[in-house]
Parts: structure tokens; sequence; C-alpha cells
């Protein structure tokens, strides 16, 4: 694939070999341009009349753009990388995903704030420091799903009841971290939705089925996915998902149960394996694309030319 302009791109990862995803980015931004691998531990600044950020030594300006693909890395100082990430950002430098709407995603809390101040559906939720106060808000709802207040591929979940199991898993959870996350449980009978959003458009999607005996509709637990075509309500309902949250691209997952979609988690730096075995599709040649559009001028942060939906079957 030939372009015009091309850009040069940064994708940021530790794993450059090892990481599929990674990999991928890799690959598929080299197609719009020269793309090599930044290590986040490899990022410094230097600060006078203005900022000067580097990287692995070379000035920033380089690059036309930042993939943050795996951000934050086995080495140097996450506080630290987010701050320069920023600085990145206010230097004009294009970042994708920018690293607050990146941390809001990755906070299960913050993003349910968020989600319910667009109006979007989204489950009842709760977040607590105390025992009290979690079995309180486990009361009120009834049944829910405890998991980590950041945390991926279904790991650390819990269905709890309100009952003495429910109450000792929460003091057990507050105990390990800090904080118990509540979210009231939406029945759906092991099947859910994970829609992929680019540049402000659903470009990819599938419907997760859990194994025999599981609940979890994760990949990552042993899910099996098959394509499907998000219209409607469903397709709009993922779109100002990752909209509220500011993000590029993103991995949106709904549920229905009985009462339409809602939102149940926005993953900023999904994986897009399933999606690919689903459809066949890269999910990050569309990601490359939408970032060479950005660093190029012909596209912005949300919608741009030629995305629609992909898949069998319509919602």
């Amino acid at each position: 694939m030939g372009h015009a302009e091309q850009c040069r791109f940064a994708v940021v990862t530790a794993w450059p070999d090892e990481d599929w995803h990674s990999r991928r980015l890799l690959d598929a931004c080299g197609r719009f341009g020269p793309a090599c691998a930044v290590d986040p531990a490899a990022l410094s600044a230097f600060v006078g009349e203005g900022s000067d950020v580097r990287a692995a030594g070379e000035p920033a300006g380089r690059f036309d753009a930042f993939v943050l693909v795996r951000g934050f890395g086995r080495g140097g100082d996450p506080d630290v990388q987010f701050e320069i990430y920023r600085e990145l950002e206010a230097s004009g430098a294009v970042v994708v995903n920018g690293i607050d709407a990146l941390l809001a995603a990755q906070d299960k809390f913050r993003s349910t704030c968020l989600l319910a101040r667009a109006g979007l559906p989204t489950p009842r939720a709760a977040v607590a420091q105390r025992p009290e106060d979690a079995e309180s808000a486990l009361t009120e709802m009834g049944e829910a799903v405890l998991k980590p207040i950041a945390g991926s591929l279904g790991e650390g979940l819990l269905q709890v009841r309100a009952d003495g199991a429910g109450r000792a898993a929460l003091r057990e959870r507050i105990a390990q971290d800090g904080v118990a996350y509540l979210q009231e449980l939406v029945p759906t009978g092991g099947r859910d939705l994970r829609l992929f959003v680019v540049g402000g458009c659903v470009v990819g999607a599938m419907e997760r089925v859990a194994p025999p005996g599981e609940w979890r509709t994760n990949v990552a637990q042993g899910a099996t996915v098959r394509p499907y075509v998000a219209a409607g309500e469903v397709r709009a309902i993922a779109e100002g998902a990752a909209a509220a949250l500011g993000l590029d691209y993103a991995g949106v997952d709904l549920a229905d149960g009985g009462e339409g979609a809602t939102v149940l988690e926005v993953n900023g730096n999904p994986s897009w394996r399933g999606i690919l075995d689903a459809t066949g599709q890269d999910m990050a040649e569309r990601i490359a694309e939408h970032v060479w559009a950005r660093a190029t001028g012909r596209g912005r942060r949300g919608r741009t030319s030629g995305q629609e939906e992909t898949g069998a079957r319509h919602g």
C-alpha cells in the first residue's frame, strides 16, 4: 500500500518481538510510513525555556505520531511516563490513545461515571473502601459482579449476592486491594458483544459465547466468537461510549439483559485477536490508517472516511 504522504510512527512498546499486538501494529504502521518500536522506559525530557522530549535519545519531533500499544513497560517509572505522554500531547504530537483517555478506560469507576454522564446505558455500579459501604451497595443491587478497579481478560471477576459468601468476598477484596468495585449483574446467558471502534466508527464486531460451565465471555477465558454486524442502537451506543472516554480506538463490551443493550466495559487497549478470528479483519490496519490520517491532517479524533461495520449478523 503506497501513500503520497508518509507518517513517521513511534510504536511505544517494551515488547516489540514478544507481543502479538505490538508486532501487528509495527507491520501495519510500516505500510503507511517508517515505523519503529520505542521502549517507554527510553522516553526522557529536558525542560528549559520549553520542553524537549526525547525517544531513545533522539528528538521526539522526528516522529509524527506515537501509538501507545504497550505504553507502560517493564522498566522506568509509570508516573513519569504519564507526564511525558501528556507533554507530547501538549506539544501537538499525535498520541493514540491519549494518556488521560487510556487511564479513564483503565479505571472502571471513572469509566462508569463518564458513561453515565454521557447518558449512555450502563449498569448501576458502586465503589467502596470500607466493607460496610460495599455491603450496603450489594444489598441494594441484590446481585452484582465484583471486579478489580483496573483489570482485563476476565481476571478477578466474581458473581456475588447479598449473602454471607458475597459479604466475605467483599471483605477479602477490600483487604487485598483496598477497594471494591461492584457492577449490577446483567443476566446475559453467557453471551455478549465486543465492538471495535476506530476513529469514531464501529469497524468490527463479534458475539462472544462463554464455554460450558463458565459465565465470563472473555476470549482469554475460552469463549468462542462469531461475526456480528452492529447496526442501529447497538452501533450508536458503542460509538458513543468510545467518544465519552475520548478514545481514538476502543473495544466496547455490550450485553442485552432483555431491556436493550448496555455498556459493560470500555477497553482503551483492547485485544483484537478475537475480532480477527471472527471476521478475518486485522484491526491493526484500521488503527494505523486512523493514526496516519490524523498525523497527515486527513482525519481527526473521531470519524474518518471509509469506515463501516463488518461482520455477518445484524443487531
